[in-house]
């Protein structure tokens, strides 16, 4: 989670427009880039020679994986924080507030355990 400073905290990746952008061009993105490497001679900026079936492209099993993951995420994201630690002085004498989960790997994985 964001450190809170102030009324407002700033948003990452662009705020919920961002994210939701993120979402669906970083998926187009891989699959273009799938589909140009798998048409022959490569060619990024326009489309594959061949579009291949929707048979080769569709996986049930794959939809259930990507909404279990998605149910994941949201499960952990309604997890409440269990405490708010100060981090370290900053110059201007004021200390920022960070919410814990008591996850060490993931506070770990941020940089909190120095903080």
């Amino acid at each position: 989670m964001a450190p809170t400073q102030g009324p407002r905290a700033p948003l990452e990746f662009g705020g919920p427009l961002g994210a939701a952008a993120l979402l669906l061009l970083l998926p187009a993105t891989m699959f273009h880039l799938l589909l140009a490497a798998r048409s022959g001679p490569a060619r990024l900026l326009g489309p594959p020679a061949s579009l291949p079936g929707l048979e080769v492209l569709w996986s049930p099993r794959a939809l259930l994986l990507w909404l279990a993951w998605l149910g994941l995420q949201a499960a952990l994201y309604l997890l409440p924080a269990r405490k708010v630690a100060e981090g370290q002085e900053l110059k201007d004498k004021s200390r920022l507030r960070y919410p814990i989960n008591g996850n060490p790997i993931y506070d770990f994985f941020l940089g909190r355990e120095l903080n």
